[in-house]
């Protein structure tokens, strides 16, 4: 990998557990060694709490006849990764039918969960696409839409109806058909600036190595009836930047190829990720991932709306 993302806590931890399954621990420098193992029990013992809450609370909903699809890394540590240690996160992403929401918060809330309220003015400017529920070390984001930003296609119905059980933990769980998933993955880390969490890249390398031609062409449809083809593409972009002999190096061709240069210029600079950079690189990088000419203008409407609201909210007595 790339020397910024090297350093990155989320990236030791996955290294850590990587060398001790191959028993090549001896491959890290001894300071490095020390540091590495630190994120990974770390990961490890925030994760194990997570999992035992969450399949109580899929358990809980699969009583109640209500299908919740697993997504992303809290599905993937699971069935890609074997190990719960290798895989950080802050949050576990689930998505259930829009009209299910509130019948899934009561229920989790009943178990002990806590809602958490995002601002009101975000709510009124329908820039949210989850519902937040904490308990413990576990971080739910409960997703009714698939994503607020870049004017992207939001619906969810086509996800949840394709998802397919997979054995989770002692049971199983809902997990996106593949096509989605990868969709899903690589279109999500465009929407965070490819600022957010690096194993984005892991994730889609391990999704991938399943992947057949056909596949690839769902993926595309997928994100051209989202209008989401150049956030996939410049998704892609970075994916064989980091990964050159899985991905080959795309044709430029293909939706704004001087955006997408652009991006690609800046990938060694957004690898350094948000902890290190702050939220502003990838505020900055989103304007040139929305698709069409008229959705920017768009965009950057509901942003200063957003922004005013905001404002206006905060100077309320």
């Amino acid at each position: 990998m790339p020397a910024p993302l090297k350093r990155r806590s989320e990236v030791l931890a996955l290294t850590y557990a990587m060398l001790r399954a191959a028993d090549r621990l001896a491959l890290l420098p001894a300071a490095d060694q020390v540091r590495a193992r630190d994120e990974y029990l770390s990961t490890l013992g925030w994760n194990l709490g997570r999992f035992a809450r969450l399949d109580a609370a899929l358990a809980a909903a699969r009583e109640a006849g209500l299908r919740v699809v697993v997504l992303k890394g809290g599905l993937l540590a699971r069935t890609h990764y074997r190990d719960p240690g290798a895989r950080p996160m802050v949050d576990l992403d689930l998505a259930c039918d829009p009209h299910d929401t509130e019948r899934l918060v009561a229920l989790w809330c009943g178990l002990g969960m806590q809602r958490w309220l995002h601002p009101q003015f975000r709510i009124a400017g329908a820039a949210t696409h989850d519902v937040k529920l904490v308990e413990g070390p576990l971080v739910i984001e409960l997703h009714f839409r698939m994503w607020h930003e870049l004017r992207l296609g939001d619906d969810l119905r086509g996800l949840l109806a394709r998802a397919v059980e997979v054995p989770f933990g002692g049971a199983t769980a809902w997990a996106p058909a593949l096509a989605d998933h990868l969709f899903l993955v690589l279109v999500h880390a465009a929407t965070h600036g490819f600022a957010g969490n690096p194993l984005w890249l892991t994730d889609a390398a391990l999704l991938a190595a399943e992947a057949t031609g056909d596949t690839w062409a769902e993926v595309e449809r997928l994100a051209a009836q989202a209008g989401a083809s150049l956030p996939l593409a410049a998704a892609l972009d970075h994916l064989c930047l980091v990964f050159p002999e899985l991905f080959p190096s795309r044709s430029a061709l293909g939706p704004a190829p001087l955006r997408r240069a652009v991006l690609r210029r800046l990938a060694p600079w957004l690898q350094r990720g948000e902890p290190e950079l702050g939220l502003l690189p990838s505020r900055i990088v989103r304007p040139l991932l929305v698709e069409r000419p008229g959705a920017l203008v768009g965009w950057l409407g509901d942003k200063l709306r957003l922004w005013w609201s905001s404002d206006a909210q905060s100077r309320e007595p």
